[in-house]
């Protein structure tokens, strides 16, 4: 065999041998598109379900406080349901969860007041947080401008519609998102009570 022949016969090998590279890299390039979009959408479904479940735990509790109003003296006026999409969402998130209206029609007593509510599964280094600090500005503006007094009702423990431990934290004494067990403690109120009252002398749920 000539070395002419030799020559052109490594090439066509090295063109079958390039050749059949190509067809395995193209086979392998859907496989790991495959796996990596079927990554992606995983991450983002179990985000979506873990937002999901938080919103579904966060209207349960706000079923509870909203039980224990008795209505005939108190009217849920608002209650928001805190809808969104792809970013879009109503001014009145920013809001506390619901308005309430008190009335005792034989003194001609009818004040308002807002409940922002927070459920905890538990504490964390013996605290809370009940929220970022964008939404205690939020929150004391409304209150502010609306001229009404805001609560933080937080359940602690428990499941959201049977908690644990349950408090009233006025939003005037609160200063940041986090709140000590140790400083809880003298806003509790006993799940035993019937349910809600609003001290009209002082103004003042409880």
């Amino acid at each position: 065999m000539s070395k002419n022949m030799g020559y052109i016969l490594i090439a066509i090998g090295l063109v079958f041998f390039i050749w059949g590279l190509s067809i395995v890299f193209k086979s392998s390039k859907p496989n790991r598109e495959r796996l990596n979009n079927e990554n992606e959408p995983k991450l983002e479904r179990n985000t979506a379900h873990e937002n999901d479940t938080n919103k579904l735990k966060g209207d349960s509790f706000e079923k509870f406080v909203v039980k224990h109003f008795d209505k005939k003296y108190f009217t849920i006026q608002e209650w928001r349901g805190d809808k969104y999409i792809d970013g879009t969402y109503a001014v009145s998130n920013h809001f506390p969860d619901l308005e309430v209206l008190f009335k005792l029609n034989s003194k001609g007593i009818s004040d308002k007041f807002a409940i922002e509510c927070k459920w905890r599964k538990n504490y964390y280094q013996g605290t809370i947080e009940w929220a970022k600090h964008y939404q205690i500005t939020n929150y004391k503006k409304y209150s502010q401008s609306l001229n009404i007094p805001v609560y933080i009702v937080i359940g602690i423990g428990g499941e959201p519609e049977n908690p644990n431990e349950l408090f009233i934290v006025p939003l005037a004494k609160i200063e940041n998102s986090t709140i000590q067990k140790t400083e809880l403690t003298k806003y509790h109120k006993s799940l035993n009570d019937a349910g809600f009252y609003w001290d009209f002398e002082k103004k003042e749920l409880k």
